[in-house]
């Protein structure tokens, strides 16, 4: 029996073949996109949820009261993890981190470039026990501070085998022989933890400790502290408590205190060295699209499988006269669901076959393809379930009532037609809409003008060892026209993202008591104004002159920003004080300047970003910088990259294969990838949409327009025109189309809104754009409807009556 009613499904499938091609493709893209997207925010909010205790394990860490901006990678006083602990008795246990700034290793005279090594605390693999490959790991290990603990790649690739590691001595570029402890395996994929080795935090502490408390807590902001807390602590007391910890008990009047839970680190601490490519808010937007296609496929199919169910009248009738009854015909029916469910199951389990790679590499995360397609069998279950359950609700009543009639009349046949229809309009106008603001705004920010000459312009990380020869051999390359020698100087992603570049604490004559400003600031040659076409507005350059110490000089640019940010009226001859980048006992250093020149703003944040308040300092770098830029002769700038990295590979790159070296256009795109990367999600969801939405509309008009012969023939006799009856389909659908746009494109402006909120420089959304996409879809509609229509107006009324 059941093979009898899976032969009829089949047929029926086939039947409608068109209808049935576009529903189950537009499914099957709609559940992988949703299980892609459900599992990529799984991994994304699981980070480190492995670990004992994960749900109560929270990482403390330090905000400005001034500015409400975090510490630079979620630190804060060493000196405060001991006072939380002495302070809260909620807290069970404690373990710190310390950024580690790079250091070059050796091991037996091999150099092993700048492993990726972390300093921790003893305390650190009691909270985060890994798994011990070789060696040991006791509540001991890391209480010297001549231990270290590496991952098993790491000694597997430097060392020969996990085992003969142990007892191996590693040597630091400042002379601190390491001895291997043990080795671990390496923390999974999802883990922040992901270090090729972990060293004794003991002489950070020990420097630290022999500093007043008032510098402690003033200068010494170093340490990530992870806290467990005891079980059925009151989260919201315990935060209230924590937040001005450090100001109700005077220890710093500019330090506030905040909590995350382990697993949102990734997305809430920020990192200047670990760049995040999507954020959280990303991902979300990809689970709301996916869910959005599933909808639109969902009651496309449902309007097509409800009205070919109302077209089989006569075949229901033919099944109850030969015995049927109202349960088979039911059957039958969930036999077609089944069908049509086991076919999407199957081209889905494909689809993720062949794109699980893609998507590992184009989204840059890792795919679990047992929680994967756990996911998508679930999902789909999910629809075949909501299905069956639309199909009794809207047909229960259908089948009952055109038992052994000829005929059934709906009382409002085209209701159900019309909803549908406009709902999936509305999803698709939505990512038109979208697509097409996030287009402006992308095309926008490729094309603005960032304030200095970026044309034929590489940017070279220096992330190798021999820099002075490197150098010179690209001096050398004939394509090269100049070198630009700078410290930090880099366009960064956001203002919390700055990292060494980034200093509070400037200092200047009238400066408001409670005003902390972040000023960005970096060190360039002499000539750097001019090499990189930046605009002069008052004062002076540098000259040779300016070097009174050889290296760096005390005098300084400014740009717009910071003279507004000041307050001064005439900044030339004024007096700074700058936080230095070295500290000692007496806390962090600083640094006089005098500012000799005014200079034009240019962008050195991405354009989600205010232009910041800079302070340009003139160092003769030579080739110890960060950064380095090399200016090309024009369309030489492919081979320039080419002859770059080769000659990188000679000099010993921290990173092996490395790509070091980038035009300026690459890296400012690069600014923009997740605009880039939202705006092809919503074209590629609004051409689905809006494919789907056309076949919808295709079979409905057929259905309709057939539906209907009659009544046009009616007219037709009675003196209507061609034309008019055209119309008359047309305002129907224009009405339909009209509908959905006074839904979806309010929708629309507002998160396109919202959204353009997070640019400081941005496009406005215009009424013409909602006019073209009104226009671009009714064109899309009508066209679509034309044939049916056009067939329907153009036949014979004798003939239509005399069948009828």
């Amino acid at each position: 029996m059941f093979l009898h009613y899976l032969k009829v499904a089949w047929r029926n499938l086939l039947k409608y073949k068109m209808q049935s091609m576009i529903s189950i493709a537009g499914l099957t893209i709609a559940v992988v996109f949703f299980a892609y997207g459900y599992h990529w925010y799984q991994f994304e909010t699981s980070y480190d949820s492995f670990h004992p205790h994960a749900n109560r394990i929270y990482r403390i860490f330090s905000v400005y009261k001034s500015s409400g901006k975090q510490y630079d990678m979620g630190t804060l006083p060493y000196i405060a993890v001991k006072k939380l602990e002495q302070a809260f008795p909620e807290i069970e246990k404690t373990a710190v981190v310390f950024p580690n700034y790079g250091s070059r290793f050796k091991f037996n005279d091999s150099d092993l470039g700048y492993p990726e090594f972390e300093f921790v605390d003893e305390r650190f693999f009691q909270m985060f026990p890994p798994k011990v490959i070789a060696g040991e790991i006791n509540g001991n290990t890391l209480k010297n501070n001549n231990e270290i603990v590496l991952t098993e790649s790491f000694a597997r690739k430097n060392m020969g085998t996990p085992e003969g590691a142990i007892g191996e001595t590693l040597v630091s570029g400042y002379d601190q022989s390491y001895i291997v402890k043990a080795v671990i395996a390496e923390y999974p994929a999802n883990s922040t933890f992901q270090k090729e080795g972990y060293l004794p935090d003991i002489d950070a502490r020990k420097f630290w400790s022999q500093a007043d408390e008032a510098i402690q807590w003033r200068d010494f902001n170093d340490a990530g502290a992870y806290f467990l807390l005891k079980e059925k602590t009151d989260l919201k007391k315990f935060r209230e408590k924590l937040r001005t910890f450090a100001i109700d008990n005077g220890y710093n009047e500019n330090l506030l205190f905040d909590m995350v839970p382990i697993s949102e680190i990734k997305h809430s601490i920020v990192n200047p060295f670990n760049k995040v490519l999507f954020d959280i808010k990303y991902v979300r937007t990809f689970i709301f699209s996916a869910l959005l296609l599933i909808f639109m496929a969902f009651f496309n199919y449902l309007n097509i499988l409800i009205h070919t169910t109302f077209a089989r009248n006569r075949e229901f009738n033919l099944r109850r006269v030969t015995g049927a009854s109202i349960n088979n015909v039911f059957l039958q029916l969930a036999v077609e669901i089944f069908l049509y469910i086991a076919i999407v199951f199957l081209f889905s389990f494909c689809l993720l076959e062949l794109s699980i790679g893609i998507f590992e590499k184009l989204f840059s995360t890792i795919i679990f393809t047992d929680k994967l397609y756990t996911i998508l069998f679930v999902t789909i279950i999910f629809v075949g379930i909501l299905l069956y359950i639309a199909i009794y609700l809207f047909l229960h009543r259908f089948i009952r009532k055109t038992s052994l009639r000829r005929i059934f009349q709906s009382r409002n046949p085209f209701s159900f037609n019309r909803i549908s229809l406009i709902f999936q309009l509305v999803i698709s106008l939505f990512f038109i809409t979208s697509a097409f603001v996030l287009y402006r705004q992308v095309s926008f920010m490729n094309h603005a003008d960032w304030g200095f000459n970026k044309n034929h312009l590489i940017q070279i990380e220096m992330k190798l060892a021999d820099r002075e020869p490197f150098m010179k051999n690209v001096r050398a390359l004939p394509m090269v026209e100049e070198i630009i020698s700078t410290g930090f100087f880099n366009v960064f992603q956001d203002v919390d993202n700055l990292g060494g570049a980034g200093v509070d604490g400037v200092e200047w004559e009238g400066k408001p008591a409670d005003y902390n400003p972040t000023f960005q600031t970096f060190g360039a040659e002499i000539d750097f104004v001019k090499k990189m076409g930046l605009t002069l507005l008052d004062g002076r350059t540098f000259n040779d002159e300016d070097l009174t110490n050889g290296w760096q000089s005390n005098r300084v640019i400014i740009n717009e920003t910071a003279q507004r940010t000041m307050e001064m009226q005439n900044p030339l001859g004024k007096k700074i004080t700058v936080p230095a980048l070295w500290f000692n006992e007496q806390g962090r250093g600083k640094e006089e300047f005098e500012i000799i020149g005014v200079i034009k703003d240019f962008h050195t944040l991405s354009l989600h970003n205010e232009i910041p308040p800079l302070i340009l300092k003139c160092q003769n770098q030579g080739n110890s910088g960060y950064f380095m830029y090399a200016r090309v002769t024009p369309n030489t700038e492919k081979e320039a990259l080419k002859n770059i990295h080769e000659l990188a590979q000679k000099y010993t790159p921290d990173e092996e294969g490395a790509q070091i070296a980038k035009s300026m256009n690459t890296v400012l795109n690069e600014l923009n990838k997740t605009e880039q990367d939202v705006t092809n999600l919503f074209f590629t969801v609004a051409l689905i949409c809006i494919l789907i939405a056309v076949f919808g509309i295709y079979s409905v008009s057929q259905r309709e327009t057939q539906r209907r012969r009659k009544e046009i023939a009616i007219r037709k006799t009675a003196g209507a025109k061609t034309g008019e009856v055209m119309a008359m389909f047309f305002r129907e659908y224009l009405m339909i189309t009209l509908a959905a746009c006074a839904v979806a494109l309010p929708l629309a402006g507002l998160f396109m809104h919202r959204w353009l909120q997070g640019f400081a420089y941005r496009i406005s959304i215009s009424w013409w754009m909602f006019a073209v996409v009104i226009l671009v879809v009714a064109v899309i509609v009508l066209l679509t409807v034309f044939s049916q229509v056009n067939r329907a107006s153009n036949q014979n009324p004798a003939d239509v009556v005399k069948s009828e």
